[in-house]
């Protein structure tokens, strides 16, 4: 079933290739149907010659037939591009955004129409298919047309449905949360080259791990405690390590480092 007969994507960043590269793959959008749009034109072009989707020169061009806008550009351009699309936007679109920050009601204050507005929040495995996103309506979005954005960004990865004020805690969850456990693999590939094991070696068993480990929580549906308390055994080596991690407080640096990466949010919101 297709999801859009005409989708115009204003940007053309990693986000907006991901969640092209899902559309066509699950077949939800044809190519032909989708249209990009980019200050930086040799981005547009890269997405035409790799995915064979539409590249408009203006704006106002594409607009005309887009049933769906997807807004995929930085949060300080947003303004300049709301001024650029105001008059040409119809009231049965739909218009998605990812930019970080900025709210459902800003967006509708500076369309200035009674408009379906969703704002969504990826995180970067969507490049692989295996995100997770979340999503908000605003005042005017139908829940066909929240169902219709859920399906576009299922395509990527797992797609959610918060209210609007928990979106600070998902963005310090699962939009910073991939680097967390990027810096947790680090660290667990530069402790195995200390204690002697090659550099290769070290990276090969720690992805590997990490990869199994996020496999096992999805696939089992039990829950981290209890899949960590399987690992471990009375005095053996998980346990004494885990001990470890207690003792230094780790729950609380991770609590902290979330509650500031949630703040900073709030402070960014607009």
């Amino acid at each position: 079933m297709e999801i859009s007969k005409k989708l115009f994507f204003i940007g053309s960043g990693n986000m907006a290739q991901a969640i092209i590269r899902g559309l066509l793959e699950s077949k939800l959008v044809k190519a032909q149907n989708i249209i990009c749009n980019d200050v930086i034109k040799e981005k547009v072009l890269n997405l035409q010659q790799k995915f064979g989707v539409s590249v408009a020169e203006t704006k106002g061009e594409a607009l005309i037939d887009a049933d769906i806008i997807f807004l995929s550009v930085k949060p300080q351009n947003m303004l300049e591009v709301f001024g650029e699309i105001r008059n040409f936007v119809k009231k049965n679109t739909i218009i998605i955004s990812i930019a970080a920050g900025i709210t459902t009601k800003f967006i509708e204050e500076n369309i200035r129409k009674d408009v379906a507005v969703i704002r969504a929040m990826p995180n970067t495995p969507a490049l692989v298919r295996c995100g997770a996103t979340a999503l908000c309506k605003g005042r005017f979005v139908s829940k066909e047309q929240l169902q219709k954005a859920k399906s576009l960004f299922a395509s990527i990865g797992k797609a959610e449905i918060l209210d609007e004020d928990k979106f600070n805690i998902i963005t310090a969850l699962s939009g910073s949360g991939p680097a967390y456990i990027f810096y947790f693999c680090e660290l667990l590939q530069e402790s195995a080259f200390k204690l002697g094991l090659s550099k290769e070696m070290a990276k090969s068993f720690a992805v590997q791990t990490v990869y199994g480990s996020g496999k096992m929580l999805d696939i089992t549906n039990e829950s981290a405690e209890i899949l960590k308390e399987k690992v471990k055994s009375p005095k053996g080596t998980t346990e004494v390590a885990l001990k470890y991690f207690e003792s230094q407080n780790l729950s609380n640096i991770v609590y902290n480092a979330m509650l500031l990466a949630m703040e900073r949010s709030k402070e960014l919101s607009k």
